[in-house]
Order: structure tokens, then sequence, then C-alpha cells
């Protein structure tokens, strides 16, 4: 059943009584608490498909993308109707669309066809300023508003559509060059002057201006847009301005509190690359946004066709094969990083679960559970392929991926107490969706903290942190709170990426030392084992798991909560 799409403005205020931004249908309560969603969904996709290779683009193949790209959201927001190929990984999807049932047909068009079929459903033109790198957001905001289409200078003119020659008539399109802005930072201010009441309250955006797949999705519902300048070096984002910081603050908490933040605060070692990933998601979550990772994060691109996938539905349900204790043995758990991103679920993950070698050593997929609203069909794809040693484990820290102990802090004591409440039921509601029983979490945190994701209603155990700590140490590996397990990362990860055998096998190496180090004394242990983007082809799990010998026994994350679980029976 589809959510009924009303304005948000019909369901929520930014007062402290509308502490949660999430979306009820008006229905009565049992019904209204299943079909809470937190993610705009379009309608299911039409039976017949028009598709497009990008690949196939040569002359001005960027300006092209872009304009493609913001066209579909316009196009798909009636009823999903095209479908744009960024890279084969979307060719893989659509294949999986047909084969799901959810579309019958795929007719594939040339460039000139799409816009032959789709141009008369716009009726103006918004046109970048290749001289301030804002307007390709402030022009896609602008476009979603007024059913417009948006060009670069060198393109324009193809589409004989007005595009507003004077600043006063912007709302017959507008070229943004004669707007005169000399900073990104006044493009931002003045459209949020101009549209930001005809923008979404469902949701918000960090995306850079060079990225385009997402553009479809922001569109077709009308999503606000930010991008926060930064210069990478390493690890490290210089030369941020304090006064773009300060303007993406005060937008962010004009919205409601638990919406997700899509896009990426960081592009790679792109010129304009961001501010980056610490200080973009700790921004997000000091104004009670969660961070969907749908942007390019420098190992998966940017997420597209979320016009078309947010329209499928999936039944996600999955079992632990029960397991027995054996008190001479050491268990260890799995836990692949980074699948609260939907970029990694479209591609990474893809790549990982095709590998013939996956199930030969049970591991934990951590898997962001707002993917139930924005592309159920890809989720779907890896339950419908799991093999018994696979497991879904909910990803950093619930609802959304948050800094879990900044989460809210921009907000009064009484208001931010309402607000983790808010978090705490809708991350219980959306593990449900995803039939998960198990947790990660990204980073040390206070009791009471841990304390509220561990009363989510439904976890059982909890995996905890994004590698090793400095917290960490051997007597809290594995501690209780609120009768809920928790199982601390006992390793760092290799620092590298591995892409070469040497690499991997170097990987293979340092973590068999790490885990060992790490084992406890006595038996039998339980063992939260972190692996991240150095897992590059899955043999890796395979040759950890036997170097470490016969004593040690890998499990899914859920037996090994399990496992402890009639150990603690065992001693009371």
């Amino acid at each position: 059943m589809r959510v009924p799409l009303m304005d948000r403005r019909e369901f929520l205020s930014t007062s402290a009584a509308a502490a949660g931004g999430f979306l009820i249908a008006s229905t009565g309560p049992a019904e209204a608490e299943s079909e809470v969603r937190v993610c705009p969904k379009s309608r299911p996709p039409a039976r017949t498909l028009f598709a497009m290779r990008l690949s196939e683009l040569t002359s001005f193949a960027w300006d092209m993308r872009l304009t493609l790209t913001c066209l579909q959201g316009i196009v798909n927001r009636s009823q999903p109707r095209l479908y744009l190929v960024h890279d084969r990984y979307d060719e893989l999807w659509l294949d999986w669309l047909r084969e799901r049932g959810d579309v019958d047909d795929v007719r594939w068009l040339e460039v000139a066809e799409v816009f032959e079929r789709f141009l008369p459903e716009v009726h103006v033109t918004f046109v970048t300023d290749p001289n301030v790198p804002a307007t390709v957001n402030i022009a896609t905001m602008l476009a979603s508003v007024h059913d417009g289409l948006v060009a670069t200078p060198r393109t324009a003119a193809q589409y004989n559509l007005p595009r507003g020659w004077l600043p006063g008539s912007w709302r017959t399109g507008m070229d943004l060059g004669f707007m005169g802005w000399k900073k990104d930072i006044e493009a931002y201010t003045w459209v949020y002057q101009q549209i930001g009441d005809q923008l979404s309250r469902e949701a918000i955006a960090i995306l850079a201006p060079e990225e385009v797949a997402l553009r479809d999705y922001l569109v077709e519902f009308k999503i606000p847009i930010l991008w926060i300048n930064g210069t990478p070096s390493g690890s490290v984002y210089a030369n941020v301005p304090e006064e773009e910081k300060d303007f993406a603050r005060q937008i962010m908490m004009k919205w409601p509190p638990n919406i997700p933040c899509f896009g990426w605060p960081g592009s790679g070692d792109q010129p304009q690359g961001g501010i980056g990933e610490w200080q973009g998601v700790r921004l997000a979550s000091e104004c009670a946004k969660f961070e969907v990772c749908t942007g390019y994060d420098g190992y998966s691109p940017t997420v597209g066709n979320v016009s078309v996938h947010s329209g499928t539905s999936a039944k996600l349900r999955q079992s632990a094969p029960p397991v027995h204790l054996r008190r001479d043995k050491v268990y260890f758990a799995f836990v692949r990083s980074d699948g609260d991103g939907w970029n990694f679920q479209r591609h990474y993950y893809r790549k990982l679960f095709d590998d013939p070698k996956r199930g030969d050593v049970p591991i934990g997929w951590q898997l962001g559970p707002t993917a139930f609203d924005g592309q159920p069909d890809i989720v779907d794809y890896y339950y419908k392929n799991a093999r018994p040693g696979d497991c879904f484990v909910n990803a950093l820290s619930g609802v959304g991926y948050i800094h879990e102990d900044i989460y809210a802090d921009n907000f009064p004591p009484e208001q931010r107490q309402q607000i983790w409440r808010d978090f705490q039921r809708l991350s219980g509601l959306y593990r449900q969706k995803i039939g998960v029983t198990v947790m990660s979490t990204l980073a040390e945190m206070s009791a009471e903290r841990m304390a509220l994701l561990a009363g989510i209603p439904g976890m059982k155990g909890i995996f905890a942190n994004y590698g090793r700590t400095e917290a960490t140490n051997s007597e809290n590996l594995l501690t209780e709170i609120a009768g809920v397990p928790v199982f601390r990362a006992v390793n760092h990860g290799p620092g590298e990426m591995t892409f070469t055998p040497t690499g991997r096998r170097n990987a293979e190496y340092f973590m068999i030392n790490e885990v060992k180090r790490w084992t406890p004394r006595q038996r039998p242990a339980f063992l939260h084992v972190f692996l991240a983007n150095w897992l590059t082809s899955m043999d890796m799990t395979e040759n950890i798991a036997k170097g470490l010998g016969p004593e040690y026994v890998a499990v899914r994350p859920d037996q090994l909560v399990s496992l402890y679980n009639q150990f603690k029976g065992s001693q009371a």
C-alpha cells in the first residue's frame, strides 16, 4: 500500500510539538504505525520503462547528463517512466526490475528520442553559471518547483524554452549568469528566500554541484539542496568558509528534526571537495538530521534512478540457523561496514554479493534501513540471494547514520529528549521493516545514549564502533546495557586499500594477528571482528578464518548473540 502524499505543512509544524519529522498516513493508530515512512516514495513504475545508456553521450556529456537527470525527476513525478543507465550496475538493477516483475518491458532510446518524447513535460529553462558552481544546485531547486529544465550555457539554446533574460522574469525561466553573484553563499541565500517555502520539509540534501545522478529524486520531490565548500587534503578538509557552514546550519535548523539528509558532504578529490564526512555528518547530527549516503563517497558513486527504485516494494525477512555453544571455542562474527549508504547497496555490495566465494564464511552485512523506502527492490535482491551465513545488520545507528553523542545537540534539552524518543521509535519501526535483530554503531558514546539505542524495540545485540577505539580494552570488549549485549570491535583495519594480491594478503595477515592479540583468555569467548572497505574480495574472509585456526569459529552476528545468551543462561 502506498502512503498518500500529503503536503508536509498539513502534517507538521516546525515547532517543538513537531519534534519528529517522519510522515504518517491519516489512518488508525495500528495502521499508522505500519505506514510510517521517512523517505519520499514514488508511485509504482510504469509497466514499460524507457531507458537510455548515458555512456553513449559524447559531446557535452556532463552537461547532457545534468539536463537528462533533472528532466527524469519531472517525468517520473507522475509515474516512473524514464530510467537512465549511469553505469553497468544500473543495468544490472534494471534487469532485476524485470526479473522481479516490477516492469514488463524496457524500450531503449537514443538521446534525441528521450528529448522528443519527454521535453514537452517541462516549460522553462534554468541556465547555470559556470563561474558560480552553486548555480547547479540552485537551478535544480528552481526546476523542481517550476517544472523546468536545467541546462548549461553550452546547451541551453537547443531546447527552445523560455529562460528569463531579465532577473525579474525568473518565473518564466532564468539565466543565472545574469544574477551577478560572486560567491556561492549569495546564490544559496537568494534561492532559499525566493522558494524555500515551496521546497519539501520531508528531507534535505548536501550534494556537490558536479554530482549528477541523485538529482532525479531531488527534483521529483522538491528536496532542498546545500553544499559547503572545502579543499580536500588527505583525510583533512581545509579552507571551509564559515559563512557557508553557518548558513547550512541555519537552514537545517529550520527543517524538522529526524528527517534524512541525502547526498554526501565530501566529494573525493574534486576541486569543490566539500567539508568531508566527519564535519558534514557532525553538522547534520547536531541539527537532528540522519545521513543517508547517496552521493559519491570516494568508494561508491552517486546513486541514480531513485525516482524509479523508490516506487517498488519488498517484504524483507531473515532467520538465523540455530547454533549450540561449545565452551572451548572462540566465537567471532565478521561485520562488513558501509552498508548504511544506498550508494554501497547499489554498487559495491552487489560486487561482493555476486562473488562466488560469498557464503563460505558467515558474515554480517550492515544495512541502512531507510533503503526500505528508497530502493526496496535493490535490498530485496540481497535478501532473496542470501545464503545461510549471510546476516543483515542495522547500520549506524538506528534509522540512519548519526554521530550518536551529539545528535540533536543544537536543540534545547527538553526538545532534545523528545527528538531522541522519536528517533528511538522510528528506529524500532524500521528495524522491523528490514527484519533485523542486531545493530552496528559508529563510536563510543555515553551510557545514556547507548541505553537509548539498546532500548530500540526488538534489538537483541549491538556491534559497536567503526573499528577498535582508544576506549576499547580487555574489560569492555563485551558488556551489557539494558540487558542487551554490546560487542566492541576488537580490531583496527589494515589502513590501506587492497586492490592487489599482495595488498590483500598483507591485510589478511594483519587481521589474523589483530584478532589473536585481542582474544581474551577465558573460554568461551565472543568477538566482533570489523571489516571495512579493505575487504575487496570474499576469499579474504575465508583466509582470515582459516588463519585463525580451529579454536576460532565464525558465526553470524545474530548467532553470536544467541551463543552469548546460552552461556549467560548456563551461568545463572
